[in-house]
């Protein structure tokens, strides 16, 4: 489904905001006007015009709350919390670029300030895990302390704890906790903390239960834990060992990320992965000529600390869930989209692979629901998700 742009890149992320006006943290003809100030193909207008957008939103909304406009403030601050993210979308090839660093900041800032003015509560938590902070949002359906089957989410590749919103809304309508976090290699830990990614997630995720299990207001035995984009392959990977959860949903399934990245490559760049010699790097560097591959291996090298491409694509190899998604016990939902361009049939090779009870959804065009994480059908995706966890759990929205 094409939106504005023919690159279907640039087109995707404008799609990744659009989605989130149902929440309110977008809105549909504020997005097409940024569009318009976006040359086609021109990834160095994108950050100028997201971020003058949310700049502005940003006075707007200090405006109307100084003046006792809470909704309309809330709504600004939402909407600028959403572009100041996707501005840097495009900035994060270097962790000291200042306009990534400025619009990181804007971007949780702007959250925060909403976070005073919504309707529900939701408060900043933050776990303590080795060297790191990882900071999230705890939010609840409202403020009685009732103790209540809590959602479990951590981040993908490039979002934050701050993108996690609409998956609170969804939850807290439906009568569930939602705590969303940042870990290693994501947002806060990554931006602020310097700490990469990693692929043992089994190691990252219990100090996480332990502190969110131990809420009066959560109910211990009705966790669920929640992987979408990336964390498709982070959840199944720390659930084969963590066995706390009463469900896991996936979003889109990933079991072997490694083998997934290798498609992307010319085969004899494949069969020179393992080569150690000094000019091995070369012709892996020479990949960044093409703005493509800039796009694809810039960020996640930053994102794992990688110094070369090669170094990254070595090091994928070590995100598998080959001998962890079978360990897993709890009843899972495994999705995958007809026409996910990034998770390449991975949701099918997870859903084979796993031996606990089961069920496997392929979202479609058709429904409305066409792309990565279903695009802009996020309506669809949460009622889709919530329903299993209700009749998984027993639970009534």
């Amino acid at each position: 489904m094409k939106l504005v742009f023919d690159d279907p890149d640039l087109d995707g992320q404008l799609q990744r905001t659009v989605a989130k006006d149902s929440v309110g943290m977008a809105n549909a003809g504020e997005c097409l006007a940024i569009a318009a100030n976006i040359s086609p193909g021109d990834t160095s207008t994108w950050y100028p015009a997201f971020a003058g957008a949310a700049e502005r939103l940003r006075t707007t909304a200090n405006r109307a709350a100084g003046r006792g406009h809470r909704v309309s403030a809330r709504e600004c601050y939402l909407r600028a919390c959403e572009y100041y993210r996707n501005a840097f979308f495009y900035e994060r090839a270097d962790l000291d670029n200042p306009k990534l660093l400025a619009a990181y900041t804007s971007h949780r800032a702007c959250f925060r300030a909403a976070l005073l003015l919504l309707e529900f509560p939701i408060e900043v938590v933050e776990v303590r895990f080795a060297e790191a902070t990882l900071t999230g949002y705890f939010a609840r359906p409202d403020g009685s302390g009732r103790s209540r089957p809590t959602v479990i989410m951590p981040g993908g590749y490039d979002g934050t704890a701050e993108e996690g919103y609409p998956t609170i809304v969804a939850g807290v309508q439906r009568g569930y906790n939602v705590f969303c976090f940042d870990g290693p290699g994501q947002g806060a830990v990554l931006y602020e903390q310097r700490i990469v990614m990693r692929p043992d997630w089994e190691i990252v995720l219990p100090p996480v239960v332990d502190q969110i299990a131990g809420r009066a207001d959560a109910d211990a035995d009705r966790l669920i834990l929640f992987g979408r984009s990336f964390g498709g392959y982070l959840a199944p990977r720390a659930a084969g060992h963590e066995h706390r959860f009463a469900a896991l949903v996936v979003d889109p399934g990933q079991y072997d990320l490694g083998a997934g990245l290798d498609k992307r490559l010319p085969d004899q760049l494949v069969r020179q992965l393992e080569d150690d010699s000094a000019a091995a790097d070369e012709p892996f560097e020479e990949l960044l000529r093409d703005e493509r591959y800039r796009r694809l291996f810039l960020p996640r090298m930053a994102t794992h600390g990688a110094k070369t491409v090669r170094q990254y694509l070595n090091m994928i190899q070590a995100y598998t869930n080959a001998g962890h998604a079978e360990k897993i016990t709890c009843p899972t939902l495994v999705c995958d989209n007809e026409t996910d361009p990034i998770s390449t049939v991975q949701g099918r090779l997870l859903y084979d692979r796993l031996t606990c009870p089961k069920t496997f959804v392929q979202f479609t065009a058709a429904e409305g629901a066409e792309g990565h994480c279903e695009g802009m059908g996020q309506t669809i995706f949460f009622a889709r998700m919530f329903d299993w966890v209700d009749e998984t759990l027993g639970t009534e929205s």
